[in-house]
């Protein structure tokens, strides 16, 4: 694995940089994916999405990216956790990953969780906390400013329902791994990068 040159005593020797693996977790509105670019810009390792890599795969008109198309733009359905799985395999099958990655909202079920676990092992699951209310909250407000119309309290409580039945259980089992560091979520967007910062030791 790359590392940092260092000399000593007239010798060059490679310190290896160790490669980190976090998963960036956290319910709509808590701020991960800012969180997550930061954390990786400091790392120097890609920060990756869902959505952005199935948005890729279609715009490489590859056969897996038509397919992608058609299931969430013509027919409006998510796409199934194996296709999911293998647009990440790929992602992480390039050499820009080798020293690790930032990977942001994945994975959200038990479903997911299982399939990701036969690909590769996180080093950190990171937790960005916001009470349900204050996700609410910032999620509305988010709405207003841009004009979402179709996120309604409604829509946007069933959202956060299913983070709190779906991936909430899953946080418990990086929690027994000893692989999850929780953050509380509320504050500056500097403060809660201090604390993603110290809880990793970075």
């Amino acid at each position: 694995m790359p590392g940092c040159a260092c000399t000593v005593s007239g010798r060059l020797l490679y310190c290896l940089r160790m490669a980190y693996k976090i998963l960036m977790l956290g319910p709509q509105g808590s701020g991960k994916c800012t969180q997550a670019t930061i954390l990786s810009k400091k790392l120097r390792v890609p920060a990756l999405s869902m959505g952005q890599l199935l948005r890729d795969e279609v715009g490489t008109g590859s056969e897996l990216g038509a397919e992608i198309d058609r299931i969430i733009n013509k027919e409006g359905k998510l796409v199934p956790d194996t296709m999911a799985l293998e647009v990440l395999r790929r992602r992480l099958s390039k050499p820009d990953v080798a020293e690790g990655y930032v990977l942001d909202g994945y994975p959200r079920n038990a479903a997911q969780y299982s399939v990701f676990a036969q690909l590769d092992t996180p080093t950190h699951a990171v937790l960005i906390d916001v009470p349900f209310e204050e996700s609410m909250a910032r999620l509305l407000k988010r709405a207003q400013t841009e004009g979402r119309v179709d996120d309604t309290q409604e829509l946007i409580r069933t959202r956060l329902q299913i983070y709190e039945n779906e991936t909430k259980p899953i946080l418990e089992e990086y929690r027994s791994q000893g692989l999850l560091r929780e953050v509380d979520g509320v504050g500056t967007v500097e403060e809660i990068a201090r604390r993603v910062s110290d809880a990793l030791g970075v």
